[in-house]
């Protein structure tokens, strides 16, 4: 959640985390919060999540949501962008050494974004381009986990093409985010949620698709985040 109370300030929020879960239920939320009440100022709240669903689960009501409010504002620009990735691998699966250097990577090129001096819209841009990498990281490098070869040498071949696909239309969005204002007083508030859901099948010891159960009943995570 990113709030600014303060005239002529920026403040910047990013979450950023992969979740593996292993369990009937999947209900992981996802949000990006922003409120302004200042004069001349910048808030943004990134919220990015990927979950990645290592079992039959029998409910999968995961939520996203972005939410940008202005008040008593006067030339503020006011961000809340969530994207939220959802995969079901068919099995146990981890990502590659590849795929976590490219995701430290997209992470990182996140992070600069705080100093980056770009209005709203351009960071939203800027956003939507590096979580469509996310998405074709994450797609294309899991492996199953136990891969002999994968442990020895660090491949990086991928799961098999996702048997289905979808995307969302981003919701509770506004299309007017707008340069900072310099010489007019107004305000700006823009708000993107947008939910991908995919499925793929986690490659056996061979590579090839199978359906392996999942290890455990509890949900892990692997975070990365950043406030």
């Amino acid at each position: 959640m990113a709030v600014n109370t303060k005239d002529g300030s920026d403040v910047f929020r990013l979450a950023f985390h992969v979740n593996r879960v292993a369990s009937d239920t999947v209900d992981s939320g996802n949000a990006a919060v922003a409120f302004a009440s200042c004069s001349d100022c910048q808030t943004v709240a990134i919220a990015i999540q990927v979950v990645l669903i290592m079992s039959d689960a029998t409910e999968v009501t995961p939520q996203n949501l972005a939410i940008a409010i202005n008040q008593e504002c006067s030339e503020c620009d006011t961000l809340a962008s969530a994207y939220q990735l959802v995969l079901s691998t068919g099995g146990t699966v981890r990502l590659t050494p590849e795929g976590r250097r490219r995701i430290a990577e997209i992470r990182r090129q996140l992070l600069e974004l705080r100093r980056s001096n770009l209005s709203g819209a351009e960071i939203q841009a800027r956003v939507k381009k590096l979580t469509n990498e996310l998405r074709e990281v994450v797609i294309t490098q899991l492996v199953a986990v136990g891969r002999e070869d994968d442990q020895k040498q660090g491949s990086t071949q991928a799961p098999s093409t996702p048997t289905t696909s979808t995307m969302a239309e981003p919701t509770n969005s506004s299309t007017t985010s707008t340069s900072r204002p310099s010489t007019t007083s107004s305000s700006t508030t823009s708000t993107t949620a947008s939910t991908t859901s995919t499925t793929t099948k986690a490659p056996d010891a061979s590579g090839a698709a199978a359906g392996r159960p999942a290890r455990g009943p509890s949900p892990c995570s692997w975070w990365l985040s950043a406030c």
